[in-house]
């Protein structure tokens, strides 16, 4: 009877160390998830912020560098006025990984318009 506890035993240690497992790959994927929504919106945000001061008659570009923060890449940048509307677009890249180890980097491209003032 003891040889069977001690295999049970073994047993619940083994699905214990499966499941711990499988928690921090779910935990890992959701933090990847809500890093690549971020970034999204970060892109977007410069992308509004930077067609905004198009329209005004500012520095887009100063706009949206200011926009991107260190961490993210801003890869790619653009701009023009066209039919009264100030259209901006940009691209953002952020690195997924663990701990300093980059896997791959995501590229979101997101535009904005804005109409041109006066």
């Amino acid at each position: 009877m003891a040889a069977k506890t001690r295999r049970e035993r073994g047993q619940a240690t083994v699905e214990l160390i499966g499941l711990v497992i499988a928690m921090l790959l779910v935990a890992l994927l959701a933090i990847q998830g809500i890093t690549v929504a971020q970034t999204a919106s970060i892109a977007q945000e410069a992308a509004r912020n930077g067609a905004r001061a198009l329209s005004l008659g500012q520095s887009w570009e100063a706009v949206v560098e200011r926009a991107v923060p260190d961490g993210l890449d801003l890869r790619d940048r653009g701009a023009e006025v066209a039919d009264g509307t100030a259209r901006v677009w940009v691209e953002v890249s952020a690195p997924l990984g663990v701990a300093g180890m980059e896997i791959i980097d995501v590229s979101l491209t997101r535009t904005a318009a804005f109409p041109v003032e006066g």
